[in-house]
């Protein structure tokens, strides 16, 4: 019996990592981890921005060619376009934790990773609330839950600031672009459409089939969108951030597309 007490008391004074945790990610798919991981590569550039915000950085071994920020993300290995990343490469830094994305990453690298015994681990954030969830279950996997306590408590406070300042001001209509070439908008559902609304503004981009359609100049001018945002991407035309009213929409049409 009192090996019972004295055992009971340590299992109850452990810390939660003594004991295995389980997770639940964005395809149902369901993960026990016996310990932190200590090896992590990162398929999601945003993933890899909530690495380094949660003090992760010393445990990230490789991201994708498109992790590029912080600027420390820059100088770690990479392992290829975060669409199509390379199985070799992911396999040459031996990670214990793969973070993948369920709108990018393919089911098939998701599947030869688990026969190959590498959790995979998937996110698919559509909106800040659920960016700051991910946040959470990461932390959470890491051990460093305090961190990600931390980091969303500052998000919360900052969004709640910016909701009140922007209660009596008008919405201007805006249009995201994620790509140049193809001309790539941001719609309903996305992770940008709840940040412009949030930040006071009215995504113009209508409901369709996809949450990232494909425009052309004259879906642009039709639309006529008050605010232009371009999106930083590797591989594409340096953005030119703001622009206002049709006659500026076909002063970005003339510099983008004549460059």
């Amino acid at each position: 019996m009192k090996h019972l007490v004295i055992l009971t008391t340590f299992i109850a004074l452990a810390p939660s990592w003594l004991l295995a945790a389980q997770f639940e990610d964005a395809l149902g798919r369901q993960l026990v981890f016996d310990r932190p991981p200590q090896r992590i590569i990162s398929l999601v550039p945003a993933v890899t921005e909530i690495l380094f915000k949660l003090d992760l950085q010393d445990r990230v071994v490789a991201v994708t060619d498109y992790c590029n920020y912080p600027e420390a993300a820059k100088k770690l290995p990479k392992v290829g376009q975060y669409s199509r990343p390379s199985l070799e490469s992911i396999l040459l830094y031996k990670p214990d934790l793969v973070i993948a994305s369920a709108s990018m990453n393919r089911r098939s690298l998701i599947k030869r990773l688990e026969t190959l015994h590498i959790q995979v681990y998937v996110v698919n954030p559509h909106n800040v609330t659920e960016t700051m969830q991910t946040m959470t279950t990461i932390g959470a996997i890491s051990g460093h839950q305090k961190e990600a306590k931390t980091a969303v408590a500052d998000i919360q406070a900052k969004l709640s600031r910016l909701e009140n300042q922007l209660k009596q001001t008008q919405k201007p209509r805006v249009l995201t672009f994620i790509m140049l070439q193809p001309l790539t908008v941001a719609g309903p559902e996305t992770f940008i459409d709840d940040i412009i609304s949030r930040g006071g503004g009215k995504n113009i981009v209508p409901p369709g089939p996809s949450r990232y359609p494909t425009w052309n100049s004259e879906a642009l001018l039709a639309f006529d969108p008050e605010v232009i945002i371009v999106s930083a991407h590797p591989g594409q035309p340096a953005p030119k951030i703001s622009f206002n009213s049709g006659r500026n929409c076909k002063q970005l049409k003339q510099s983008h597309f004549s460059d």
